[in-house]
């Protein structure tokens, strides 16, 4: 069976992981808890008790599995990067991508801003390293393993017929795309449609050094 690196990244940041269903319905209330109060509150604000109180749980079932709340924060963003790439990985088994890299890119971008209005949490965590200035481990670097995925589905797809390095090309892709779907959340309304059409322009323009001839 092919190794999960998200499972590496989640065992890094947890203090154990739940081997039985009901550990598993625990780490669960956990995580969906802290989505919850993160949608409501600043980092500051969130406190174990809170996460425990909302998620119906003992402190020390909290304990058990997490060591402290920014872990939490982390399995819960490993878990929303997860989602969003198994959608992506099913819109291309399903032939939903077509034959244009690009709009298969594109499809991918409007699949993430979707799951930011309808996951709870993901559009407070996503796939940043930061979150209300406190600084997330970088060995869980969701930026890497989300551009790793991307990289495979898309040469797997499409032929890479540019000079651009291929991976490091994913990787900046998916930081500058990060960066520019947050300053869309902090513009006046009336100016977020030019920050997301630019966010798709750079995203396909990166990506033109890949997939299109010199």
């Amino acid at each position: 069976m092919p190794e999960n690196p998200a499972e590496n990244r989640l065992a890094k940041v947890m203090r154990r992981q739940p081997v039985q269903q009901r550990g598993a319905a625990t780490v669960t209330a956990i995580v969906d808890a802290c989505a919850t109060l993160l949608n409501d509150h600043d980092y500051d604000d969130i406190t174990t008790a809170r996460i425990v109180e909302l998620a119906g749980v003992p402190i020390g079932s909290f304990y058990q599995y997490f060591p402290d709340k920014r872990s939490v924060v982390h399995a819960l963003a490993l878990r929303g990067m997860e989602e969003y790439l198994g959608r992506v990985e099913s819109m291309f088994t399903a032939g939903g991508a077509g034959a244009d890299w690009r709009e298969a890119a594109r499809q991918v971008v409007a699949m993430y801003l979707r799951m930011v209005v309808e996951m709870p949490g993901f559009g407070r965590v996503r796939f940043s390293d930061l979150l209300d200035g406190h600084h997330l481990d970088s060995s869980v670097d969701q930026y890497e393993l989300m551009a790793e995925r991307l990289r495979e589905l898309f040469t797997e797809r499409y032929a890479v017929r540019g000079r651009a390095p291929v991976m490091l090309t994913f990787r900046m892709a998916a930081q500058t795309a990060d960066a520019l779907f947050k300053l869309a959340e902090r513009v006046e309304p009336a100016e977020r449609a030019q920050v997301l059409d630019t966010a798709d322009g750079v995203i396909i323009g990166m990506l033109a050094g890949v997939f299109d001839p010199v």
